[in-house]
Order: C-alpha cells, then structure tokens, then sequence
C-alpha cells in the first residue's frame, strides 16, 4: 500500500527513479529487460494510473481523475516544451 516504508531487496530492477539531494531527477532503466519499444507505452500507462493512485490516497489530488488529468496535460506541456534534456549513457 502507499507511504509504507519498508526495506525492499530489488534484484533485477527494469527502473529505478529518484530525487538527488540537488533536486534532479535520477533514472535508471535496464533496457535488457525491454523486448520491443511498445513495452515502454504500456509501463508509462501503468505508472500513470500508479501515480494517480498515490496522488489520490495521500490527498494530493482530490481523486484519481483529477489526478489523472493533471498528469496528462504536463505530460503534454512536457513533450511539447521540454524542461529539461535527459543526459547519460548505457551502462554495463
């Protein structure tokens, strides 16, 4: 369930996403784990709904559409009017 903190051991993560105490955002994709680029539609679908889900149960957004809705039009903004350029490189 959401806002329980708990240790978890993640042995083959395919994403891992986290703020560094600067602000900025740090991901970390294991692109092995992709069979096709389709796969990343679906997994941002569902991170969308997990998201909105959160946002919804902590009392951040007054319900999940709302929510929802919110995360869809800065997706938009975003796409459109990039805030930033994802740097980086693969790893092994």
């Amino acid at each position: 369930m959401f806002g329980r903190k708990k240790t978890v051991k993640l042995d083959n993560p395919l994403l891992v996403a986290f703020f560094e105490e600067d602000g900025s955002l740090n991901v970390r994709i294991d692109p092995d784990q992709l069979q096709e680029p389709g796969w990343a539609g679906i997994i941002l679908a569902d991170l969308e709904s997990h998201f909105a889900n959160a946002l919804a149960y902590s009392g951040k957004s007054s319900s999940v559409e709302s929510a929802l809705a919110d995360i869809r039009a800065m997706y938009q903004a975003e796409i459109e009017n990039p805030t930033d350029t994802p740097t980086g490189q693969i790893e092994n």
